[in-house]
């Protein structure tokens, strides 16, 4: 590690065939937002000697989860160029993968190796391509579904699974969880005081929210799911039962508020949910996108 540290950085190239890769986590109820994919692959290049200078993804962002939550956006914000493949079919995204490496060996010298992230052994030509101009060519697969012709071209092969282990301080979702936790505290405290003034009490509906904050924190809604069962586990949020115009729905609040709405009469213990199923909503939702992609 200490000769790595010494030499001079590799500079590197990262290509993903970010429609391949997120359908094939979306199967495994997973996201790069919640792996913190692009952290990580930074942290992980920068241990082993190399300097990340570019990062393309190439998706149809037309995908209905991903346009909900302005996805093409959150990733920019990460310094990531995103490129719109539309819906033109699988093969356009790897004609355009080709035609921006291609332009990339022959008018940038500074980038020293490619990184092509796919499954697709459809990537192998191009994979020959750049070794044959003296370029390395790592290739990042997701999962086991992957082609072994694809690897059998590359100089190395890296999964995943290796880059997500690696630690890091901060992952973007955090800042994302901590600005939608202080909104959510926020509500509360609004709609107390707005039911000391009225003697009505606007409650935190779970389903109504989940939609609503997809576009607001950017994040799918099967993810943002995921940030409330996370705030579940933690003991920080729980969910109670009420009716509105004779129907039951689910509603939320901070976990430290409920004394304080059970005194003022706005909840009782009755109405709350020990139980509740947030696994079930997380699943729910993960199972709609999917079949919306077959």
């Amino acid at each position: 590690m200490d000769g790595i540290r010494n030499q001079e950085p590799v500079n590197v190239a990262v290509f993903v065939d970010y429609e391949n890769v997120y359908k094939c986590l979306l199967e495994q109820n997973q996201n790069m937002l919640r792996l913190a994919f692009f952290e990580k692959l930074r942290e992980w290049c920068r241990i082993h000697g190399k300097r990340v200078v570019k990062i393309a993804v190439y998706c149809n962002f037309d995908n209905t989860d991903l346009h909900e939550s302005y996805h093409q956006s959150l990733l920019q914000s990460y310094g990531v160029e995103t490129i719109h493949t539309a819906n033109q079919g699988k093969n356009y995204a790897d004609l355009k993968i080709t035609i921006d490496v291609l332009t990339s060996i022959y008018s940038n010298h500074n980038i020293d190796e490619f990184f092509i992230m796919s499954n697709d052994k459809d990537m192998t030509p191009l994979l020959n391509v750049i070794r044959a101009n003296k370029r390395n060519v790592s290739v990042i697969t997701t999962g086991d579904q992957y082609n072994e012709a694809l690897i059998a071209f590359a100089d190395e092969h890296v999964r995943l699974e290796e880059i997500v282990k690696t630690e890091i301080p901060h992952r973007v979702l955090d800042d994302i969880i901590d600005l939608y936790w202080k909104k959510f505290n926020k509500y509360i405290e609004e709609k107390i005081v707005e039911f000391d003034k009225t003697g009505v009490f606007k409650e935190y509906a779970l389903e109504y929210n989940l939609k609503n904050e997809v576009a607001f924190s950017k994040i799918m809604i099967y993810e943002m799911a995921n940030v409330l069962l996370d705030l579940y586990r933690q003991g920080k949020v729980l969910f109670y039962h009420y009716l509105y115009n004779g129907r039951p729905y689910v509603a939320m609040l901070p976990a430290d508020k409920k004394d304080l709405l059970i005194h003022k009469g706005i909840l009782t213990e009755d109405a709350i949910l020990p139980d509740f199923d947030m696994e079930s909503v997380v699943q729910t939702k993960y199972d709609y996108y999917k079949r919306l992609n077959d």
